[in-house]
């Protein structure tokens, strides 16, 4: 996140933010940070993804579910800033930083007890290279407005070369003015140093040419040569969409959405695959052995042959003749050769053991056969369920939404037998309990912000539609699938139509004492009218 779109940012989210009251901070993965606020009779989530590589910070009203233990840092942040009012923000958009004064708080008294000094004032500091944390500075350290100073036109050629010396020209507004004539350079930073105006989002041209996903968000519109850099494999600026407007909140979030929440989606959905991962390789090895095992084998069932010739020409040689080898005519076992054996035996017991290698070999044979079938069908079910979502593609782009990128492939590897798998038109998985433990065994799959859905009043399985995050539109026809896999198998299953409930995930709770699957619904989601299919059973199932 560039410091003039953070700039940009933080002059809407400040009037936001004062005199708001801090009720929760979560760390939902490693780097992510999720500060909920309320403000204005509403929660929000203030998500800050922090590091020196493409951090970023967006305000969303969604919750982000964290399905992690906080770390003693962020144990230390509730400690000290959880309950209490953000009394005033002090913004310091050059070094990317976010002052947050607190107010109140038990904590605070106590720590001026302790301490024989005059009072001190807490601050939260939100930095985006390094992330939240605690100051506890007196009156006289207190955080003052960022002021940067601006270079003048005829300063501008010297203040590129000694970039580091202007703490406006960051790294990004670089890049630009190296792509634009001198006066549009001075217009540029004019319009920088003055604030305000227009964000601009940019990303591959999706439906109603706006970018899907958003890649970028600047402060100000890029360069046709920066646009096409956005997008890998672009060929011109044609193919990347830009999505601008003044409400800097809005577009700001829509990025988090794209930038920060799926990426961390699709590094949670590796994370999750390694197992498979380690697994199939696992089983390559295994198969490979197998391959040398049977080559042993089929030369041991191949001295079939020789043992017969020797049986055949027994009649040569006495009792206990031995010799390194023996001379054998053409057959119908073979051609005429001589045939090695083993000087320590006999050549009846040459042939003797001939025959009994050629069994086991046999016998081998048949089980390696079974074991190659299992092997194989465990890792053709490993390859299908990592390519469940890349077969299913959007049949059309109006309602196209972006596809599961949670951590399915190990989901649907793993799933048991009484929890069956689909895969909406859209890419969104989906997960239908066969039987009451089924419905138990899929909501416990399911994450916080999955939707849950059944047939109104009345007995039927449940469906899960998995999201990448608790942001991610589910679009009307993957709704619509999913309520009819439900209403397929409940007692509207005979209707022409049927009435679908849904909620979130988060607020369908098991009931104390009550058969498998009965749950209650806190906060139920619009209930929809759908129609029943069943053909869509075999059509959307991905196997």
């Amino acid at each position: 996140m560039d410091a003039h779109l953070f700039r940009r940012f933080c002059d809407d989210l400040v009037p936001l933010l004062t005199g708001a009251r801090v009720e929760k901070i979560q760390e939902p993965a490693e780097g992510l940070l999720a500060l909920m606020f309320y403000s204005g009779g509403r929660k929000r989530q203030l998500c800050l993804r922090f590091g020196r590589k493409e951090p970023f910070c967006f305000v969303t009203a969604r919750r982000i579910s964290v399905g992690r233990a906080p770390s003693a840092p962020v144990m230390r942040l509730r400690k000290y800033a959880g309950g209490r009012r953000i009394a005033a923000c002090v913004p310091r958009w050059s070094e990317r930083q976010l002052w947050l004064l607190l107010s109140g708080g038990a904590q605070a008294a106590a720590l001026e007890e302790a301490v024989d000094q005059p009072p001190v004032a807490a601050w939260l500091l939100l930095d985006l290279r390094e992330g939240a944390s605690l100051r506890f500075l007196q009156e006289e350290e207190a955080p003052e407005q960022d002021a940067p100073l601006w270079p003048e036109p005829e300063q501008l050629a010297d203040a590129l070369e000694n970039w580091r010396q202007w703490p406006v020209l960051s790294p990004a507004l670089r890049r630009t003015l190296a792509c634009l004539e001198e006066p549009e350079r001075w217009a540029l930073l004019e319009d920088l140093r003055v604030g305000g105006g227009d964000v601009f989002c940019y990303g591959p041209m999706g439906s109603g040419n706006e970018p899907e996903p958003i890649l970028a968000a600047s402060a100000w519109p890029l360069p046709e040569s920066l646009r096409r850099r956005i997008v890998p494999g672009a060929e011109s600026a044609l193919e990347v969409a830009e999505l601008c407007g003044p409400d800097a909140l809005a577009l700001v979030e829509r990025a988090g959405q794209d930038i920060v929440l799926s990426r961390l989606a699709e590094d949670q959905a590796r994370e999750a695959a390694r197992p498979l991962d380690r697994r199939a390789r696992k089983l390559l090895r295994l198969l490979d052995k197998l391959r040398e095992e049977e080559r042993r084998l089929t030369s041991m069932t191949q001295g079939q042959a020789d043992a017969l010739a020797l049986q055949a020409a027994l009649w040569r040689w006495p009792v206990d003749f031995r010799a390194p080898s023996v001379p054998v005519d053409a057959d119908a076992n073979g051609p005429a050769r001589d045939i090695s054996l083993d000087p320590r035996r006999t050549v009846r017991e040459e042939m003797a053991h001939l025959f009994h290698a050629a069994r086991r070999g046999r016998r081998g044979l048949e089980h390696l056969t079974e074991r190659r079938a299992a092997l194989e069908a465990e890792l053709a079910e490993l390859r299908r369920a990592c390519g469940a979502e890349a077969a299913a593609t959007p049949a059309d782009g109006e309602n196209a939404a972006a596809p599961e990128r949670g951590p399915v492939p190990a989901l649907a590897a793993s799933l048991p037998k009484n929890v069956q798998l689909f895969v909406s038109s859209d890419g969104f998985v989906l997960l239908r309990g066969r039987d009451a433990k089924g419905n138990l065994a899929a909501r416990k799959l399911a994450s916080p912000h999955d939707i849950w859905l059944h047939a109104e009043n009345g007995p039927g399985a449940h469906v899960i539609i998995r999201r990448a995050h608790g942001g991610q539109e589910v679009p009307a026809r993957t709704l619509d699938e999913a309520g009819s896999l439900a209403a397929c198998k409940s007692w509207q299953k005979d209707a022409a139509r049927a009435r679908v409930q849904y909620a979130e995930v988060r607020h369908v709770k098991p009931m104390r004492n009550a058969p498998a699957g009965t749950v209650r619904i806190d906060k139920a989601l619009p209930s929809r009218e759908v129609p029943v299919a069943p053909e869509l059973e075999e059509r959307l199932s991905p196997l």
